[in-house]
């Protein structure tokens, strides 16, 4: 069964457009490049639009923990202006860390000499000054957030830290850790010969510093003796904080850790190494790369223009076409600066993994150059520019339209996905694709009307002069001329020598078998997939960044952030007979001391013993009394005051925040513990929420898998529909749509083996690669559709002959363009690279090798005996009009092999005995006869004589005719007879036929 009604249409409309661009080219050519200069402009907004890499691009924009994060901030908001407590900070903007180490691979920091660099080193960092808008210089305790210092403290470090106080009453707390040690110093504490007590150094710290627990915290690798007492640590951590509430305030404090990290970046100290992170890190570590790959463009447009140039040569001054590969190219181009402009004149932003979509889509893009090229070579060289062109568009354009469709499916459901990162990146595809296409039906199409009437007119293919004389057509026929026949080798080769290799029913043995563990060790691989994206995959191989995380987590994992657990909407519980702070206790207990926390820093363990010590009865009426005049009103208590949330009226309590100290919470255990702390929320009497800051991270954990099965699911459903509609051949269609399954169970098996997760980024590829596996499926199934009355063996051949070299060098340009994507340093450019290489040979494979075979050993469209009685009755046809004496034909070679008609019209009568050809003339291996004599009478029926043409004398080879047919006929060639009808009987011919009788004798 054939559905080819809408493929006939696509293909009628496609001929009659490019007849409108033959005769008017020059519109077609202007109006692209004009277009593109206007939307140009929107490039020189790019560093405005380009959005620095934060993790919320990375997380999904329907994230559960993006919906705990807005539920925390509104009940237990904090401004900058307010006291400033570690464990109560979810916000994590304008925060961060250095860590110092031993010069000596984990070294002790606990002794004089490293004590006294990490302090000189802070000193430095305190006094790095950035100039604000008025040009005054700002330091680091004039932008720090502040702690309020209790009274008994306040003299004493007044006194002490002069430099770093704005008031006798608060003071930057980031830096605490070495400000203990100088005033430990200071006071002859001299702890540098022997053990510190843990205990006093919290107690210390609780006074001013982050909290009770800080002090230790700050310590990493941290050994005690016998005695529960520090013996020594080989990490030291110095925090900091920045207002940023403001625009100015937080552009101040951007400047300010650029400043940091510059500085930071030429710090050179014989005795410690310092690692940092800053809430810039990962934005100015992830330009490097972007800045990498846009110096990259210039070098991938260079060779991937050379490479299409290389293809679209021969050993002819004549026929090659150096122009039309770089008119190719030149459009991929403009196609990609129109798609980028027009969207940053819209307002889009653009981030650092959108700078990878160029070298993907202009790859791509220069694919379609071979599809048309191949076209246009496969039709009649006698034929006017105008008729070669509506064969080639009628015949690549329906082709390249199936798989522009797929690609912009392809695109279109990535920007569905939820990662506001992938969103932009398909966004920013999804134009790029669209102007592709369009510029190819419109500037392209120019380019190739103008260089083939520069071939026509016998003009050089680079400097355009005339070519001599001796090199016209009918000297080339004369001097055998053979590089046309060089140009389609390759073309050959596919016909013939690999066609013949994939029909050795032995061969089909070994690629079924290859095949089904090809399938076999995939779906093992799609066993072993890692899920997720580290946050140090987000950063350059060699990143600073990356390696103050890996110290962070082999130092400090025991000791991390907080977790937020709080319960909301207490007025409306009634828990009678028991009292609500038992009930609070009690799901409080839940969250701690499990597999990722310790103790919690409890407002209602403090406030019940307060009110145990102070001699209190609290009952359920003076509860909230007692907990809002007695307890939170007393200083040493004023952390609290943003744990607790009163009614409006102060009657009820209305909410409760407790935080929980993480510990082992590393990248390979977040989403186990997030999942936990959210099963606990889930199942608790009380309404409850929980937020930690790897929450946002982990998120992408759990939704990548159901995100990159259900793009798959709709992408793979819509091309299909598009296969179904545009390709003549509804089984041909379905093997696409097996393909498709089977490229992505071969990515998503093989890309375990090559240390690839599945990630937001991994995600985009798969997706994307439904698009392009079906290129190069769709082709070939397109191709081997198009025959008729033939086995599957010989449309097999076919195809091959059709898109054989053209998958080829598409396959080739595509490596060519992402392979320079290697020189980015992150592993989220290294995936794409990896993951699109795998799209592209094992959608080579399946073009070249896999579908031709399965297509022909399944295809059940026509039966070979039918074919074969259809080829019979040709043979015997020819061979009747061979031995009539009068043996005169107007001779046309046809453009594709596999289009051919029996019989001609009834109503129409004709003789081909009335002219006459030379059959003993001495000729090269390949040429046609030539023709002679002229018509002796007219045909029946026909009011005027016929027409006759020339033909191509070296226009056979291109159909890759045997030796051994051609010696078979002794001196014959086989050919197909075509009879082109004076334009009088066009209106009747067409109407009782829609084909003009042809005969055709298969090679």
């Amino acid at each position: 069964m054939r559905f080819d009604c809408i493929e006939k249409r696509f293909a009628h409309a496609f001929g009659a457009y490019s007849g409108v661009v033959v005769r008017h080219p020059f519109p077609f050519f202007i109006i692209p490049i004009l277009i593109t200069a206007g939307l140009s402009t929107g490039l020189l907004r790019h560093e405005q639009a380009f959005m620095k890499d934060e993790l919320e691009l990375y997380t999904p924009t329907d994230a559960q923990a993006r919906k705990e994060l807005s539920q925390l901030d509104h009940l237990f908001h904090i401004n900058d202006s307010d006291p400033f407590y570690a464990t109560r900070r979810y916000d994590i903007r304008r925060a961060g860390y250095i860590i110092v180490t031993n010069q000596e691979e984990d070294g002790d920091i606990l002794n004089p000499l490293v004590m006294h660099s990490a302090m000189q080193l802070w000193s430095i960092v305190q006094s790095l000054t950035v100039e604000d808008e008025d040009d005054r210089r700002i330091n680091y305790p004039s932008i720090c957030v502040k702690f309020p210092i209790p009274p008994e403290f306040s003299k004493a470090l007044h006194s002490l830290f002069a430099p770093n106080m704005t008031t006798p009453e608060e003071i930057c707390v980031s830096n605490p850790l070495v400000e203990i040690f100088k005033l430990l110093l200071v006071s002859d504490r001299s702890f540098l010969n022997r053990s510190i007590d843990e205990m006093t150094l919290s107690q210390i710290s609780d006074a001013i510093q982050f909290d009770s627990g800080g002090m230790t915290h700050l310590l990493g690798g941290v050994t005690l003796d016998d005695d529960k007492r520090i013996a020594g640590a080989k990490a030291m951590l110095l925090p900091y904080a920045l207002r940023h509430s403001s625009d100015d305030e937080d552009w101040v404090a951007e400047k300010w850790e650029v400043r940091l990290a510059d500085f930071l970046l030429q710090y050179d100290s014989p005795i410690i190494r310092a690692s940092w992170w800053t809430y810039e890190t990962l934005a100015a570590e992830s330009a490097r790369d972007r800045l990498q790959l846009i110096h990259m463009l210039l070098p991938c447009f260079v060779c991937v223009s050379i490479f299409t140039i290389a293809c679209c040569c021969v050993f002819s001054w004549r026929r090659s076409r150096p122009w039309l590969a770089i008119g190719g190219v030149i459009s991929a181009a403009m196609a990609i600066a129109s798609a980028v402009g027009i969207l940053l004149l819209a307002g889009y932003g653009m981030t650092s993994v959108a700078y990878s979509m160029p070298f993907i889509v202009f790859s791509v893009g220069v694919d379609n150059v071979f599809i048309l090229l191949s076209a246009w070579r496969s039709t009649s060289s006698t034929e006017t520019l105008e008729h070669r062109m509506k064969e080639t568009f009628a015949d690549a354009a329906v082709s390249i339209t199936v798989t522009s469709l797929t690609d912009l499916i392809s695109f279109g459901v990535g920007c569905a996905t939820p990662f506001p990162s992938v969103q932009m990146f398909c966004a920013y595809a999804v134009a790029a694709v669209i102007f592709t296409y369009i510029y190819q039906l419109t500037f392209f199409a120019a380019v190739m009307v103008y260089t083939n009437r520069r071939e026509i007119n016998n003009r050089h293919c680079i400097f355009f002069h005339k070519l001599k004389k001796d090199t016209l057509p009918e000297k080339i026929a004369a001097q055998g001329d053979r590089s046309f026949e060089k140009n389609t080798i390759l073309a050959q080769f596919f016909r013939t020598t690999y066609s013949d290799f994939l029909l050795n029913p032995l061969v089909r043995i070994v690629i079924l078998v290859t095949f089904c563990v090809y399938l076999g060790v995939a779906s093992y691989g799609c066993t072993k997939v890692k899920l997720g994206l580290e946050p140090n995959d987000l950063l350059p191989e060699n990143s600073y960044g990356k390696r103050t995380l890996m110290m962070a987590e082999k130092y400090f994992s025991d000791y991390g952030s907080s977790l937020h657990v709080w319960m909301y909407n207490l007025s409306e519980v009634d828990v009678a007979p028991r009292k609500i702070w038992n009930v609070l206790e009690k799901e409080v207990e839940l969250y701690e001391h499990t597999e990722f926390t310790a103790s919690s820093d409890s407002w209602l363990r403090t406030f019940l013993a307060f009110v145990k010590q102070a001699g209190l009865l609290i009952t359920p009426e003076n509860f909230v009394y007692i907990l809002k005049n007695v307890f939170l009103s007393q200083p040493q208590f004023a952390k609290y005051n943003r744990d607790v949330v009163l009614t409006e009226d102060g009657e009820h309590l209305e909410a409760s925040r407790i935080p929980v100290q993480l510990r082992h919470v590393g990248s390979a255990n977040q989403s186990r513990a997030m999942r936990l702390f959210r099963r606990l929320a889930e199942t608790s009497e009380l309404q409850t929420g929980v937020y930690a800051d790897f929450f946002q991270f982990a998120e992408q954990y759990n939704a990548v898998l159901p995100g990159t099965l259900s793009s798959i699911a709709y992408a793979g459903v819509a091309v299909v529909a598009v296969s179904l509609i545009l390709i003549p051949e509804p089984v041909a269609s379905l093997w696409v749509s097996f393909s498709i399954v089977s490229i992505n169970i071969g990515i998503l098996g093989f890309m375990t083996f090559w240390s690839v997760r599945l990630d937001f980024i991994s995600m985009v590829t798969i997706v994307m690669s439904i698009g392009f596996c079906v290129d190069f499926a769709a082709h070939l199934a397109y191709n081997f559709a198009k025959g008729q009355n033939m086995d599957g063996s010989e449309r097999m051949r076919n195809a091959l002959y059709a898109v054989g070299a053209p998958i080829l060098m598409s396959a080739t340009s595509t490596i060519i363009g992402v392979s320079f994507m290697a020189s980015a340093e992150s592993y989220v450019f290294r995936s794409f690279l990896k993951t699109i290489m795998l799209v592209i040979l094992l959608g080579a494979l399946h073009g070249l090798v896999i579908l031709p075979v399965l297509l022909s050993m399944f295809y059940c469209g026509g039966s070979s005996k039918k074919a074969k009685e259809h080829i019979d009755a040709v043979d015997q046809k020819l061979q009747a009009q061979y031995n009539n004496p009068a043996r005169t034909a107007s001779i046309q070679f046809l453009s594709n092999p596999d289009l051919y008609t029996m019989p001609p019209p009834p109503s129409v009568e004709y003789s081909l005995s009335t002219l006459e050809f030379n059959r003993t003339q001495s000729r090269p291996l390949g040429a046609p006869p030539a023709l002679t004599g002229s018509p002796k009478r007219e045909l029946s029926g026909l009011s005027g004589p016929p027409e006759y043409e020339e033909h191509d004398p070296t226009g056979l080879s291109t159909f890759g005719v045997s030796p051994a047919v051609v010696a078979n006929t002794t001196g014959m060639i086989p050919m197909r007879a075509k009879l082109k009808y004076p334009s009088s009987m066009t209106q009747r011919r067409d109407s009782e036929s829609r084909s003009t009788p042809e005969l055709y004798y298969p090679s």
